[in-house]
């Protein structure tokens, strides 16, 4: 006798998986395992098991909510892009949650389910610790969306700024104000942002026609002590640059305050550029110089590119950049009256 009333829960129990991993196999969701999609869809067959119209309903109606993934909450960079992204989504009536992962690929993929389970119609990510192929197979599956750090090898719908060009930009205009010992600080983990910004650095270089040294790049975590302890190690070196590029502002702000401990008078002894034009660039003593990202354009396109999936999964992926600008303030001898 064929079995009719079976729910979810019951799948999910005589697999001794969860209701959620029962739901991801149903949706075809694409981070489920072969051996969890086959048993599954075995018990599914045995019992005859038939979702009911409620439940495909919901399956397939919107949530009107989108997620937004950030890796960190220590990087203030993100609240205005942030605000580009509620503003928007506040015109279409879309609500917005935020999920911060701390770079935990298992907190990322449990945040996911939302999207799988539909919970919510789509994903803005600011960074993911997916391997690219998963990226692909969700994209293809799911409306998603990568605001500034595209995951290399992906073809999501994406947003950011020429992170190449803004890195040579900074640096070329630190050569053209003389100096020929440029440290830069990078970070640990936004690897494709990360590699181009190093790119851009030994590139603005080699047209200043000034040899690059593997030592003028230290690495560091996107934080104020991180940039402390990058500064430190600089200036360790024998030969210590005369300028700083650091990938982030407040990496930037870090490395002004381990300066100011060995006495050095930043846009004087040191010239040092920042990234983002995050809000603590322009209340810090000395003000940072930096590269200015759109912050609310980021967030407004990002919304853009998602609504185009949400509304036409058949929609082509774009990727998208947007200008960025130098701003100069007095980390590099910049006065204002």
């Amino acid at each position: 006798m064929v079995v009719t009333k079976m729910t979810i829960k019951d799948i999910a129990k005589k697999a001794e998986v969860s209701t959620a991993s029962v739901s991801r196999v149903i949706n075809n969701a694409p981070n489920v395992s072969e051996e969890l999609r086959k048993k599954v869809m075995s018990l599914i067959d045995e019992v005859g098991y038939k979702p009911n119209s409620i439940g495909k309903q919901l399956r397939t109606s919107k949530s009107e909510k989108i997620l937004v993934v950030l890796p960190t909450l220590s990087n203030p960079f993100y609240a205005t892009i942030i605000k580009g992204i509620e503003e928007e989504c506040s015109e279409l009536n879309y609500g917005v949650l935020i999920a911060v992962i701390n770079l935990n690929n298992e907190l990322e993929r449990k945040y996911i389910e939302l999207l799988t389970t539909k919970q919510v119609d789509g994903i803005i990510s600011f960074f993911s610790t997916l391997a690219p192929d998963e990226i692909n197979k969700m994209a293809e599956a799911f409306p998603y969306v990568q605001c500034c750090e595209p995951t290399e090898n992906t073809s999501t719908s994406s947003v950011s700024i020429n992170n190449k060009k803004a890195a040579y930009d900074a640096v070329s205009y630190l050569t053209s104000c003389g100096h020929k010992r440029i440290g830069m600080i990078s970070g640990y983990y936004f690897k494709t942002s990360e590699r181009e910004r190093e790119a851009g650095f030994k590139e603005a270089l080699e047209k200043a026609d000034i040899a690059f040294s593997e030592e003028l790049i230290v690495k560091s975590d996107y934080d104020y002590e991180g940039g402390q302890k990058a500064c430190k190690k600089l200036f360790d070196l024998e030969n210590p640059p005369t300028a700083i590029f650091a990938v982030s502002d407040t990496i930037a702000i870090g490395a002004m305050k381990y300066l100011s401990t060995i006495n050095k008078i930043v846009g004087k002894d040191v010239d040092i550029v920042g990234f983002d034009n995050a809000t603590v660039s322009k209340m810090s003593s000395p003000t940072v110089s930096t590269v200015s990202q759109p912050r609310l354009e980021l967030g407004q396109t990002a919304v853009s590119l998602l609504m185009d999936k949400i509304h036409n999964s058949s929609s082509i992926n774009k990727s998208v950049v947007l200008p960025h600008k130098l701003i100069f303030r007095e980390s590099t001898g910049i006065k204002f009256k």
